[in-house]
């Protein structure tokens, strides 16, 4: 009994919600920081930073090697929506999860179990809507699950692949997930809609070899690895889902709270009690079965998120997973096995068995056999003895036959020195101590002892002193005789020692045949033998006590010892026979446990050998006495010794008996337990045959009980039904009425918000009409206290402020643009700083290599006086001055070229210099025009002042008045300002509350629609419930007709029996009687009928009722959708009603950034004026530093090109000097 394994992964979260967790994790248990009560304990728990290898390793890798082995396996991750569910299971590129882990682990564990044969087939499926669907086959739609006793619970129609390696595997995978059914939430853009269930099925059996194919044992291993990945429980508040999400939310919670309940009633334990679990109340539990509480090793990682805002469905996980816990599985290895298999496997255990029996005996036999052998050896080593002996009494016996003549008259005087022998034994002992005394009776005292016995025994001792060796057994051991072979022909003697088997052909000397035997041993041995054996030999039997008393009355002294030492041999052999009969029947009482006999055999066959090697041991005892005795006995030599030589032959015979009998032994236990076996099998049957008659008998005998309780139980289940329907109606009804109420409410709330909104709309345009008409007035007063001409000029000095308005916002883009330029022009500057030094540079080193050629030119002048003979070195510096030349040639064309583009981009920038300075220069123009503009507009204004005050003091009377419409007019135009804010911010709110309104009109309607349609199914439910009352009322009506049928038949009944009784008075009563019967019979089809039909009707009458259930089941549902959407539409109202606050308050704050970007933008207009003065003339002397720098590179360029024309002028010379010298020279 193992029990679940639960492990718990954590979502990492991100840092606001890490220090905001209400959570906390301590080993492996989980608490609220704020309740340490709630405190939750697993086998593992895993933090935010762990990986997904990890939570394999934990216990998923035990699942799948074990699943190799033949044990069931499932593995599923459980929790709410977005808490890493499905990555746990798939995992990504970089880090696989639980599903490619286990593909691959189990090939690896495939691989290492080199002696088994393996066949891998996977499925893929999913349930979406409480409907299965095959996501390998896309077109197998809608399955239906099936149970049967071979495949248990299966899924008919679910497509199967047989798959080699793991990357086949993964390649289905990838397709199935494809078809898979995904969502995107406010909580998750790729949320699982459906659960999917990843199945491979492994089979295993041994591999088998052409040479072992006989011997090899048919068992088939089946396992099954569920994979499974739930889908997770959300709240619609949460996720936003509408439509086809809210219905795919709906199915998900219904099959997850059908599995809480599940583990639920497990984790109590009343699956062991006999109790009800709902498996079959979604197809997800009812496929999962086997792994909950069933013949599989479960384990379950609960998701969570240590979230605030999730906490309550982070705690409801927990609890699912604490309850997990609880639950036990019993996992057993799944093997399929046929007769065939079933016989060879037994076959093998028996040989088996067998070997090691072999093994156990062979060992024991060895050492028996070694035994026996040293036995015989010296049985034969002692008879050549005997023989030597008996030749040496042969050659002796005619003496002795000489002495008995002599002795024969001294008889009389030996009788009583043999009364008297005891007493002359002790006295002779220390002297003649290895002295051998031999007695011999006369002649005459074999036909004195005939004449003692009676005439009944006188045959017999006859028969026995003349032939010895054709002596018959005693009486009681021809009856063990009989009893051994009734035994042995009844059964297989099991475990029958060596003892009882030994004594079939041992034949032993009569009471009176050992009357007359030869004694050797010494009177000293005699009496101590006699003293071992007087202890333990029982008392002898009555017929031999009178032999005694008679042989010592009538014989002479010599024979009353021997007599003694043949009553000793056969008092052993007594012991032995009843030993052995003790022994007999011990087997016979222990037949019954043979198997556990067979077991102690080893045991009791080595204790009697050491028993029968201690009775070989006694015979050679007794042989030794019986040859002392042989010497001694002189006159019957001859018999004495055939008797002897009989009895080692017995000994020998007893013996090999044994070694026969052993490995006869051996043969009976294997035949016995094969016997027995078949026993069990035959009992076995037989017991399962008793049962199932026992069951059917019981069953025939209470189905008709049965199907009357069934009735009573069905009709008093369906008032209780009938009564339940009806109340729960009254519920809806009253909710319903309660729904009613609070539409009427939140009607009556939006009418009266209505006529607050339109009370506020009314007060705001009357306020906004007595503002305008205010303002008219002020206008019209302002009109008249000033003329038309000022109120011209204000509205073209108006126009021209949104000019200069405009103007400077323009200039200001253009400064932007201009500054923008000027870095541009100042980078340019820098490039053509660097140029004009790079080619300082350069023109530094042609001047260096013109100094170079001047001074070298000096030395050829001063040169050309030299002799004639250096004219070869001068001509060939001349040459080299020539190639210089070239080089300077290209280089200053280069630098021309490099020149002319320098020239070109100078070009450019001046005219762009020149452009940007006219535009400054356009601009400063504008800015001087608005200037002065504003100067004139500002004198314009001081003119209009000093005439308002001239105005102002002609009328005295309307200055205060003036003032105080000033005033008036600055407060409402402030007021103004705000009115207009308002407004807008009205405007805004209506326009929300419009579209709010416009919601929940719908959502009204739609509520309206959902209550009508319950009205509607109400209705169909109470004309259903009528009819079913009345359907019910009918049955009850047929119940009692039949009842009173069924009185009548009884009474029918007993008319007949007082019929039958009286059927000898009357013939006429006899005709009624089977007119009666007739009638009984007729009325007892009907009443069968009636009972068919009544059972019809049981059958569509429960079928209605389960269709009720399911209508109440589909109202609840749709009741409780309703609640929700309340619910919802509550909510949207409170979170518009937020949005309306927030709104309000970003419209001030947006007011407020407004006016505070105003004061900004004016201050920076302010600040950047000196700036533009600054920029102006920072301008200005970059474009004069432009000119001079241009001034001197032209005229650096100017005198570079004199130095190379001079140049070019001297290297001419130079050549007209070369040619004149070669031309004298020639």
């Amino acid at each position: 009994m193992d029990r679940i394994h639960v492990t718990v992964r954590a979502r990492p979260l991100s840092a606001e919600d890490a220090q905001s967790s209400p959570w906390r994790i301590s080993g492996n248990a989980v608490a609220l920081t704020a309740q340490p009560s709630t405190r939750f304990e697993f086998d593992r728990i895993f933090g935010e930073e762990c990986r997904t290898a990890d939570v394999y390793m934990a216990r998923t890798k035990h699942i799948v090697d074990s699943a190799v082995q033949g044990f069931n396996g499932t593995v599923f991750a459980y929790g709410q929506t977005n808490s890493g569910k499905t990555y746990t299971m798939r995992g990504s590129d970089d880090e696989p999860g639980i599903i490619p882990l286990a593909i691959h682990d189990l090939f690896r564990s495939i691989q290492e179990h080199m002696d088994r044969e393996f066949l891998v087939r996977m499925s893929y499926m999913e349930i979406y809507n409480e409907e299965i669907n095959d996501l390998l086959v896309p077109e197998h739609r809608k399955l239906q699950i099936h149970e049967n006793s071979e495949r248990g619970i299966y899924v008919a129609g679910l497509s199967e692949e047989i798959v080699t390696h793991p990357e086949q595997v993964l390649d289905f995978v990838s397709f199935g997930e494809s078809r898979r059914h995904i969502g995107e939430t406010n909580m998750n853009v790729y949320s699982s809609r459906s659960h999917t269930i990843f199945r491979m099925v492994v089979e295993s059996r041994e591999k088998v070899d052409d040479s072992d194919s006989g011997d090899s044992c048919d068992a088939v291993r089946v396992s099954v690895l569920n994979l499974v990945d739930l889908a997770g429980s959300e709240r619609a508040a949460k996720t936003g889902a509408e439509g086809v999400r809210l219905k795919e939310g709906s199915h998900i919670n219904k099959s997850l709270m059908t599995l809480g309940t599940v583990i639920k009633k497990l984790s109590e334990g009343i699956k062991g009690q006999g109790g009800h679990v709902p498996y079959r109340d979604s197809k997800l539990t009812r496929i999962l079965q086997p792994a909950l509480g069933g013949n599989a090793n479960t384990a379950i990682i609960c998701n969570i998120t240590l979230a605030q805002v999730h906490a309550d469905e982070t705690k409801s996980s927990l609890q699912f997973a604490s309850r997990a816990l609880r639950v036990t599985n019993c996992a057993e290895v799944n093997e399929i096995l046929t007769d065939a298999a079933l016989l060879k496997r037994q076959r093998k255990e028996i040989e088996e068995l067998r070997a090691k029996l072999k093994n156990s005996q062979s060992e024991h036999c060895d050492e028996d056999i070694l035994n026996l052998r040293n036995t015989l050896l010296q049985s034969e080593l002692e008879k050549e003895r005997i023989a030597l002996e008996l030749e040496e009494e042969r050659k002796a016996k005619e003496q002795r036959e000489k002495r008995l003549l002599q002795q024969a008259k001294k008889i009389e005087n030996l009788s009583s020195l043999v009364l008297n022998s005891e007493r002359d034994d002790r006295t002779v002992v220390s002297s003649k101590n290895k002295r051998r005394q031999t007695w011999c009776p006369k002649p005459q005292s074999r036909q004195f002892d005939v004449e003692v016995l009676e005439p009944a025994e006188q045959g017999s001792v006859r028969s026995s002193v003349g032939d010895g060796r054709h002596m018959g057994m005693p009486p009681h051991f021809e009856e063990l005789m009989q009893e051994s072979y009734i035994n042995n022909s009844g059964r297989p003697a099991h475990g029958c020692s060596s003892r009882d088997l030994s004594n079939e052909d041992v034949s032993l000397p009569d009471s009176h045949a050992l009357l007359h035997v030869t004694s050797r041993r010494k009177p000293t041995t005699m009496k101590s033998d006699q003293d071992q054996f007087g202890g333990l030999v029982p008392e002898l039997p009555q017929e031999w006590k009178d032999t005694m008393r008679s042989q010592e009355i009538t014989k002479p002294g010599g024979l009353s010892a021997r007599e003694s030492e043949a009553i000793l041999v056969i008092k052993q052999l007594q012991d032995q026979v009843k030993l052995l009969e003790l022994e007999k029947s011990s087997i016979q009482n222990n037949l019954d446990d043979v198997l556990e006999l067979a077991i102690q055999q080893k045991a009791s066959f080595s204790e009697k050998y050491e028993e029968l090697q201690q009775n070989a041991l006694a015979a050679q005892e007794q042989a030794k006495i019986a040859n002392e005795k042989l010497s001694a006995l002189s006159t019957t030599a001859k018999s004495k010794e055939e008797l002897l030589y009989e009895f080692f032959s017995n000994v020998l015979m007893e013996t090999q008996g044994l070694a026969v009998q052993m490995d006869q032994s051996t043969h009976s236990v294997d035949n016995a337990i094969s016997f027995i076996e078949e026993l069990f099998q035959n009992l076995s049957k037989m017991a399962e045959n008793i049962a199932e008659l026992k069951q059917s008998s019981y069953v025939h005998i209470t189905q008709s009980s049965y199907v009357i309780r069934d009735h009573e139980k069905i009709s008093r289940k369906l008032m209780e039904k009938i009564t339940g329907l009806e109340s729960e109606k009254k519920l809806l009804y009253e909710q319903f009425l309660e729904q009613q109420d609070e539409l009427q409410r939140t009607k009556s709330s939006l009418g009266s918000c209505e006529k607050s909104m339109n009370d506020c709309t009314l007060q705001h345009e009357m306020e906004k009409d007595s503002i305008l008409s205010e303002l008219l007035t002020l206008q019209k007063e302002v009109l008249t206290l000033s003329s038309s001409s000022l109120m011209k000029e204000k509205e073209s000095i108006r126009k021209e402020l949104d000019r200069t308005k405009t103007k400077l916002r323009e200039t200001e883009n253009k400064l932007k643009n201009y500054i923008q330029g000027k870095i541009k022009l100042e980078g340019e500057k820098a490039e053509a700083h660097r140029e004009i030094k790079k080619l300082q540079s350069q023109k530094t080193l042609l001047e260096r290599d013109l100094r170079k050629h001047d001074s070298l030119v000096v030395d050829k002048r001063h040169e050309l006086n030299v002799k004639p003979e250096e004219l070869a070195g001068l001509f060939d510096q001349a040459g080299q001055m020539q190639e210089d030349y070239q080089r300077l040639e290209l280089l200053a064309s280069d630098m021309e070229a490099e020149i002319a583009s320098l020239q070109e981009t100078l070009m450019t920038s001046t005219g762009e210099k020149e452009e940007a300075l006219s535009k400054l220069d356009l601009i400063a123009l504008e800015q001087e025009d608005l200037e002065n503009r504003f100067s004139a507009t500002e004198s314009k204004m001081m003119s209009l002042s000093e005439e308002v005050t001239l105005l102002t003091k002609k009328l005295e009377a309307s200055e205060s008045f003036g003032r105080k419409m000033e005033a008036s007019l600055s407060s409402v135009s402030s007021e103004k300002e705000d009115l207009g804010m308002q407004l807008t911010d009205v405007l805004l709110e209506m326009e929300s509350e419009r579209s709010m309104w416009i919601a929940k009109e719908k959502a009204y309607l739609e509520a309206k629609q959902q209550v009508n349609k319950c009205n509607d199914e109400n209705s169909k439910l109470s004309e259903d419930l009528i009819k079913v009352r009345q359907e019910l009322a009918q049955c009850r009506e047929l119940l009692g007709t039949l009842e009173g049928k069924m009185v009548l038949s009884m009474e029918h009944d007993r008319h007949d029996k007082k019929f039958w009784e009286n059927c000898e008075e009357s013939e006429q009563l006899v005709e009624k009687g089977r007119d009666i019967d007739n009638d009984n019979a007729v009325l007892k089809n009907e009443l069968y009928k009636q009972l068919l039909l009544i059972t019809e009707e049981r059958d569509t009458l429960i079928s209605r009722t389960e269709q009720m259930s399911l209508v109440i089941n589909e109202s609840e549902v749709l009741k409780e959708v309703s609640d929700k959407k309340l619910i919802q539409a509550k909510a949207n109202i409170e979170e518009l009603n937020c949005r309306i606050s927030t709104m309000e308050v970003k419209m001030k704050n947006d007011a407020l950034t407004y006016n505070k970007e105003k004061t900004k933008l004016r201050m920076q207009i302010r600040w950047l004026q000196p700036e533009l003065d600054a920029n102006r003339g920072s301008l200005k002397e970059a474009v004069e530093e432009r000119a001079l720098m241009d001034k001197k590179y032209h005229e650096a360029t100017a005198m570079l090109k004199q130095k190379l024309a001079e140049m070019c002028r001297e290297v001419l010379k130079l050549r007209e000097e070369l040619k004149n010298l070669k031309g004298a020279s020639n």
